[in-house]
């Protein structure tokens, strides 16, 4: 094998290695936590703290028959941020309180919705 193509293998390598390290990286300190792969504790919607719940994930399904049908009636399940591009964060929202921040917030993982709670006050 000649030796420019040797280089060129070995610096494709170390690039992509590169590339994955700081990919981790970045979504390590993103969800604060070493796990990339489970939904992170703590998550930040509308300027604010959100800690994830003791609740089972639920479907959307569920999530909207949790709630009385007059709730259905005045407000929406919206999606109001992203903690990645693939990762959509709803909250219970209507014309009144659009782009504020509600005291829970939905994390999408698959198929599923993640319940967080908000953190502290103001």
């Amino acid at each position: 094998m000649p030796t420019l193509l040797r280089r060129a293998i070995k610096i494709g390598a170390v690039a992509l290695a590169t590339i994955v390290v700081a990919a981790y990286l970045y979504a390590a300190f993103t969800y604060r936590s070493a796990d990339v792969f489970a939904p992170p504790g703590r998550i930040e919607s509308l300027g604010r703290t959100y800690l994830i719940s003791n609740f089972p994930p639920r479907t959307r399904e569920d999530l909207e028959q949790r709630f009385a049908q007059g709730h259905r009636e005045q407000y929406t399940l919206e999606q109001v941020s992203s903690v990645f591009p693939w990762r959509a964060v709803y909250q219970w929202q209507n014309d009144q309180i659009r782009g504020q921040a509600t005291s829970s917030a939905y994390l999408k993982w698959g198929e599923t919705y993640i319940s967080y709670s908000l953190s502290g006050g103001p």
